[in-house]
């Protein structure tokens, strides 16, 4: 999993996924970036267990700049 987020707004600009469940997972994405949400709002997130979103949080503590 990769995200790309914008440094300055913290919008998630894009994403790509792949792997087994990553159909579930990219609409937790798409949701923020549709209502144009800083990356934050999903980081901190209370997923349903086990799911494949439940990852993504953990993905975006690790976020680097570039």
């Amino acid at each position: 999993m990769k995200i790309l987020v914008d440094r300055d707004s913290k919008e998630i600009l894009g994403a790509n996924i792949l792997g087994t469940g990553g159909d579930e997972a990219i609409h937790c994405i798409l949701d923020l970036m549709y209502a144009r949400a800083p990356y934050t709002v999903l980081q901190r997130a209370v997923h349903i267990h086990p799911t494949v979103c439940e990852l993504i949080p953990t993905m975006l503590a690790d976020l680097q700049a570039l």
